[in-house]
């Protein structure tokens, strides 16, 4: 068991060392200064309070140590007044090095006064019952404040901890944000350009490509259905329309171009014809002395209204704004042209009938 000799001799043993490795820093060192002086001030006011606490009750009580008890409150005095000031001083300065040596010089005369002046006396007045409950009342006093100190330590280990791995979480947490958003970024300028390249085919892109194209690039109805816009649908429709429009109307021109080679040709068979029983000397004088002499519209006239009539489908196709329109306007055209070749086929039979007859025509005069 630990005497109350070995008990006071010991006790500045930790405060030493920490004087020691405090006194050997530099100014550079502000942390490891921080720390050393927050160790070596816990050290000293521990001692300072189970002094008071457990060994300064019991002098009191004998005649022979009750003047110490003013003596060591004095010390202790001294030596929280000079913690005060150092905890004051900055780190870095040059000052407080001397503080600290001075604080040591004081701390280790205490030491010396102690082993001298304070033990010998000690020993000798308390017995050894009030000895052992000193001791016993120290160490374990010691011992619990330590216990606490550690459990602090421990704690602000833990919290140190979880601040490291709040701040990491959150740097990760920021790392994936910012990959998100990078990615999300990316995707809206390929999106873009994807769009810029397709409006730019588009426009070079002849409509039958581009509706081909465009049909490919359409998604699932679950996945984004890109729908056509009504004025594309319309156009395309149109376009479609105007290709049997456009068919319709060469077919047309067919007609009148088949009529006037047979109207052409019908002509100088009739012009020899009457020209033989006329007595005409040129093929026109005969053609306009026969078509005096049946009523109605000219070959000619019918034949430049099938013309007229083909560039009027034309334009009504073109700037036709429903089917319906372009539907009628195809009617009206195939009609026009079949009653127009009726009417050639007609006009050039009434020529052979009524202008020389049918026999003058068979057995012409040469």
């Amino acid at each position: 068991m630990t005497t109350i000799r070995q008990l006071i001799e010991s006790s500045p043993k930790r405060a030493n060392e920490l004087f020691a490795r405090l006194v050997d820093t530099s100014e550079t060192a502000i942390k490891t200064r921080d720390r050393l002086f927050s160790q070596l001030k816990d050290e000293l006011e521990l001692q300072v309070r189970l002094e008071e606490q457990h060994l300064l009750p019991v002098l009191k009580k004998h005649k022979d140590t009750k003047g110490l008890v003013a003596d060591a409150l004095n010390d202790n005095r001294q030596t929280r007044e000079l913690l005060a000031e150092l905890e004051r001083t900055p780190k870095e300065s040059e000052a407080f090095g001397t503080k600290v040596a001075e604080l040591r010089k004081v701390f280790q005369q205490h030491v010396r006064d102690d082993k001298k002046d304070f033990l010998p006396v000690v020993v000798k007045a308390l017995s050894d019952e009030e000895a052992s409950a000193v001791v016993g009342k120290i160490e374990d006093g010691k011992a619990k404040l330590e216990a606490e100190q550690r459990a602090e330590a421990d704690e602000r280990r833990a919290d140190t901890r979880r601040q490291a791995d709040e701040a990491e979480r959150e740097k990760a947490g920021q790392a994936r944000a910012e990959q998100d958003e990078a990615a999300r970024a990316k995707a809206e300028k390929a999106e873009t350009e994807r769009s810029r390249k397709e409006a730019a085919a588009a426009e070079a892109t002849p409509p039958a490509a581009a509706r081909k194209a465009d049909d490919a690039r359409k998604a699932d109805d679950g996945k984004g259905n890109r729908k056509e816009a009504p004025r594309q649908s319309e156009s395309r429709d149109k376009a479609e329309a105007e290709r049997p429009a456009a068919e319709l109307v060469d077919a047309g021109e067919k007609v009148a171009r088949m009529v006037m080679t047979a109207g052409a040709e019908g002509t100088r068979d009739l012009g020899k014809a009457l020209r033989v029983a006329s007595g005409a000397d040129q093929p026109q004088e005969a053609a306009a002395k026969a078509e005096s002499l049946v009523p109605g519209p000219s070959m000619m006239d019918l034949l430049g209204e099938q013309a007229r009539h083909a560039m009027q489908v034309t334009v009504a196709v073109s700037t036709a704004r429903s089917m319906n329109d372009i539907a009628r306007a195809q009617g009206d055209f195939l009609t026009g042209s079949f009653q127009r070749m009726t009417q050639l086929n007609a006009r050039y039979l009434s020529l052979l009938r009524d202008g020389m007859g049918f026999g003058a025509f068979l057995n012409p005069r040469h």
